[in-house]
Parts: C-alpha cells; structure tokens; sequence
C-alpha cells in the first residue's frame, strides 16, 4: 500500500487551512505529503517564507529537491531536542523541560539499583570478616565510600551525555559549581525550562538568518519573528510585575512594576545615568589634559550575512551568528587590552555594542588617554584588528576606524549621546542609521542583544558604579526629604541609627562623595574616590557584602543547588566601617482583587 495515499482527513485539515489552502490544493498528493511533512514543525512565520522559495522554482522537481536541500540545512543547525518542537509555545516547553528532568532523575535511580547490589555484596564480605580484623573493616567502609563517589561521578556522566545530545550545554564542574550541584541542575525542571527558552529563540533566530530575514529590507537588526516575540514578552512580563507587590518588615508596600520605573529597569533612567557617567568621564579629560579617540571594531566579513545595499546573501559568510561575532569582538578587546596594560597605557570611557543591519554586532568606544600615547594606542589597536583575516578586500577601510574628538567642534558626549539612544529608546533622535524610525530600531535593537545575550554598555575604566548607586540612597540624609511622597519612594533609603554597622565618623570626603553622588556629579564622586585610574582595591569605599541569615533559625542562606555559602550586597565600606544601605527585609507577594495575597517567593533577604 502506497504510504502517500491521500485520505480525507488531510483534506480536511487543508481545507481548514485558509492561508495555505490554495497552495496544497496546487499540488500533487505525495509532493503535498512531503511538503508538509518538511514544514509543519516550524512557526508560521518560516512556513510562509519557505512556501514562497518552494513557489519560486519552474518544476515540482526542482521545487522538491530545493526544499529537500534547504530542510537539511535547517535541521543541520538546529538543536535536536527542537527538531520536532521547533514550534513549541510556553506550555508545550514546560512539559518538555517536566520530560527532561525526569529523564535526568532515572539515571539517579539506574545508579541507586546497579550500586545496591554491590553494597549489599560488601556487607555480606563484612560479616564473614572476623571481628579482629578491624582494618580489613575500616578498608570496606572506604572502599563503600569510593562507591558512592563512583556513582555520583557515573550518574552526572550519564546526565551530561543526555544533556550534550540534546543540544545543550550540560554545566561543568569548576570551583563555584560542585558535583552535586551539576547534578541538581540537570535534574531540575526550572533549569530545563530557562535554558530551553533561551535555545528555542536563538535557534529560531539562526533559522531565519539562514533564510536570510534579517537584513536592511526584511528584518532590520532582526527578524520581524523575534522582534514581534520580545515585545509580546516584555508586555507579559510588565504584567506580572503589576501583579506582584514587595511588603517590608513596617508594612510598606510597592508593586515591582513601581520598582521597575525607578531604577536603571527604566530605559529613561538608564540612558540618563549612562549620559552622566560619560559627562563626568569628558570633564575629568579635560581636566587632565587627555584626548579623546571614538573607537569603531568591526568584525571580518565571514560574519556578516547580507550586503547592506541589496540585502544579498554574502559569499563570504560562514554561517556565523551574532553570538559568533560578539565573541570575536571580546576575544581581540581581550588582546589589545593586555598588550596596553604591558605599555602601560592607561584608559577610561565607555563602550557600546550595537547590531549592523544584519544583525552583525560591532563596538563604538569612546575612550580617553594622555595624549602623548595616542599613537602606541592606535598603533595596538590596529594591530590586533588585523589579525583575523587582515588581508582580505576591504578590511583596511572598513575593520576599524578612529576619529579624534576636537572639542572646538563638538563635545565627546554629545558625539555618543545618538549611540546611546539608539540602542535604548531611540529619545531624540529623527531617524536611525538606515533611515528607519527610531523608537522601532531601538525596539529592535534591544530584541537582538536579548536574543544572543549580547551586553549592549560597559564602562571601562573608572571607579566603582556599585558604589555610585549606593550612595544615591543617602539622599535624604544630605538634602532631607522634598516632600512625604519623596520620602516614601521606594528610591529614598533615609539612614538612621541602624545604617551603621561600626560607628563612622562623617568626615569632609564622606560628606562631599554622599554630596557628589546625590548631585549626579559623576566627576567629582571618580575624583575623591581616588581619581579615575585608581584600582579598585585602593578606591576610598567599596561595596560591601554580607551572609545573609534567616533570623528564624539561625541558618546561613547557600546557594540552592551547590549549598555554597553566599553573599549580599548591603551597603559600603569606608574606613573599616560598614555602612548599610539596605536595611528593610522584602517578601513578594501575588496580588488579589487589589491586596497583596499569598506569598509568591520566600523572603527575598535585606533589599
């Protein structure tokens, strides 16, 4: 019997089909059959893109060994747990992630019986050991004891193996991550669920770079599938935070979504706090006397998958991810910064990664350095740009590029303020790079560093931010408190008695960096704590970290899967005094008809 007979329920099943119906009516049975055998694992969105390539080719031979080619590619990159669930919504990966750590749980199971017999052996040799021969005893219990470690070892083997088959990055044994803790994970349904989340969308990303959607006139910095999918996720996720309220130990409550808006959460509140460090940064510059050079690495063209104009597949791409290119472009930082740390060249500033419209990632830094090293700086930084593939057409012109900032034409801030904005709310600007709407490619561009883990902003150099941030809570006890409203944000910390852990006397240095800090005056709080080249061990505070003890029973918190002692941050140190910032205990609560509810996690410790 010919397995492609048609049989009326995939008629029917057609037919229901209004957006593809006319296409599989077109076909004959069997390349119907196969058709849709080669696509219905994949969203909607790709199964629109690859009808469209399958209609392109002039004969259904033709079509069918195209689709057949372009099915084994896809499946080629795409990990083998997702190959049949590539489509897979959030219920579907919570069962998923059930199945897989259940699978993970029986290899326990499968080393329990096969080491039961064996200990039950030992026993048996014990007792026909005479009671005088007490070292051949004390040999036994250890040889048991080795046992035990054999099967943990045997059972996070096994795991591992499962874990790796599956396309996934089982977690390895190092000093932060025990044994038993790699065990734990892999054996633990939230672990799978996180990280078949974070596979499925980067997996679907891959799939649509292969297709080639991400590009100037497709999917800008990404695909339409993953910038429709991020939005849906951030609105999920304000939703959840409107539903959770914090309660301290006073009775006090704000919802997360409160919280969310008042801290660097906030696209608004980030960019500006990015802004005054870079301010600061210009004026400490000037200041010194140092010179500011605006930074652009570029990756080798294997990376990049469209040409910009056409939006053609480049020859030259290796099916390099974004991911790929970040990687690239921290491994070569990691170079040119050892060899300046060798020449003693010192620098400070900030650096941003952003997408080019393939989603390629490339680094803006705006960087400060004596003036009489500008060249040794120059000089390491090509170097090192070159490395990879040097040679190749346009890399001279294209791989990296220096502009000297000249203050008489313009600040170095405001050189970077549209780098900054693009990547974080597109405020103030008409239009981006390519002409597109710039709320829309800020959107986008937060999809993509979602997407490949990507860390948009990083400062180099300077003092301490933790710091910064911790001090901007003394607020109130430097200006006092604007108003009843201002004293009860969930911003105002207003010290008292118990911020102190060890008397501290408020000398002029402690009074002025509370004062800088209050103020956003991000170059006065780098120069009194120590100046901007000032290592961190020798910076006036630090932050300071404590255990965190449940004051019920006593117990020092570990971490959930290692049981590791650990550590939270609580406040400052200055002078061997501890000063702590965060004195309330929180608990998150699920709202109910407008009340805070039941608990909906365990104390969340001092905040």
């Amino acid at each position: 019997m010919n397995k492609f007979i048609d049989n009326t329920l995939e008629r029917e099943l057609i037919s229901r089909d209004s957006e593809f119906t006319d296409f599989f009516e077109s076909l004959h049975f069997e390349d119907r059959r196969f058709v849709r055998e080669c696509i219905s694992h994949y969203p909607r969105k790709i199964q629109r893109i690859i009808i469209g390539l399958y209609r392109k080719e002039s004969t259904p031979f033709l079509a069918n060994t195209a689709l057949r080619q372009l099915i084994e590619k896809l499946n080629a990159i795409t990990p083998p747990i997702l190959l049949s669930n590539f489509d897979a919504g959030e219920n579907e990966l919570r069962e998923l992630a059930d199945e897989m750590a259940n699978r993970c749980r029986a290899f326990q199971v499968r080393a329990t019986r096969l080491y039961a017999v064996t200990r039950v052996n030992d026993v048996n040799a014990s007792k026909r050991v005479n009671t005088h021969q007490s070292e051949k005893n004390t040999c036994l219990k250890s040889v048991n004891g080795l046992k035990r470690n054999d099967s943990l070892e045997d059972v996070y083997l096994w795991c591992r193996n499962f874990v790796n088959e599956k396309g996934l990055i089982a977690p390895e044994i190092n000093t932060k991550q025990t044994i038993e803790g790699c065990v734990k994970r892999m054996q633990d349904r939230g672990w799978w669920l996180r990280k078949l989340r974070r596979l499925i969308v980067k997996s679907r990303e891959k799939v649509m770079l292969e297709l080639n959607q991400v590009n100037r006139l497709k999917g800008i910095y990404c695909s339409d599938l993953t910038a429709v999918n991020r939005k849906r996720q951030k609105e999920q996720q304000l939703q959840m935070l409107d539903s959770l309220t914090m309660t301290n130990e006073l009775g006090e409550q704000f919802s997360l979504r409160d919280l969310h808006d008042v801290n660097v959460s906030n696209p608004t509140i980030r960019r500006n706090e990015l802004m005054t460090r870079m301010s600061g940064f210009e004026e400490i510059s000037k200041e010194s006397g140092h010179i500011g050079i605006f930074v652009t690495l570029t990756c080798p063209s294997k990376y990049h998958r469209a040409y910009s104009k056409s939006g053609q597949r480049n020859p030259k791409w290796q099916g390099l991810t974004p991911y790929d290119g970040q990687q690239y472009l921290c491994s070569t930082w990691a170079k040119m910064r050892a060899e300046l740390g060798r020449q003693d060249i010192r620098m400070y500033g900030l650096r941003v990664a952003e997408p080019q419209h393939d989603g390629t990632p490339h680094w803006h830094m705006m960087l400060f350095i004596e003036k009489a090293q500008a060249e040794s700086f120059k000089a390491i930084i090509e170097r090192y740009s070159f490395e990879e593939d040097g040679n190749e057409q346009g890399a001279r012109e294209n791989r990296v590029k220096f502009v000297d900032i000249d203050p008489s034409k313009g600040s170095a801030t405001g050189y970077v303020a549209k780098y900054v904005c693009k990547n974080i709310d597109g405020a103030d600007l008409e239009k981006g790079v390519y002409g597109e709407d710039p709320i829309m490619a800020a959107q986008r561009v937060e999809a993509w560093a979602s997407c490949w883990g990507i860390r948009q902003f990083q400062q180099i150099g300077g003092v301490s931010v933790t710091v910064w941030r911790e001090l901007r809570r003394f607020r109130g006890s430097v200006y006092g408190a604007k108003s009843e409203d201002d004293a009860r944000s969930p911003v105002y910390e207003k010290p008292n008695s118990e911020s102190l852990r060890s008397p501290v006397n408020e000398d002029s240095t402690f009074t002025e960096l509370r004062s800088a800090a209050d103020s956003g005056n991000w170059a006065s709080y780098t120069k009194l704590m120590g100046g901007v080249f000032c290592i961190r061990k020798s910076q006036a505070m630090r932050p300071y970290y404590e255990l965190v003890v449940n004051k019920v029973s006593g117990l020092i918190k570990t971490s959930w899967f290692d049981g590791l002692i650990t550590t939270k941050l609580k406040g400052i140190k200055y002078k061997g005094s501890q000063i702590i910032t965060r004195i309330h205990t929180w608990q998150v609560s699920v709202v109910k008809n407008g009340k805070a509810g039941t608990d909906f996690l365990p104390s969340l410790g001092v905040l």
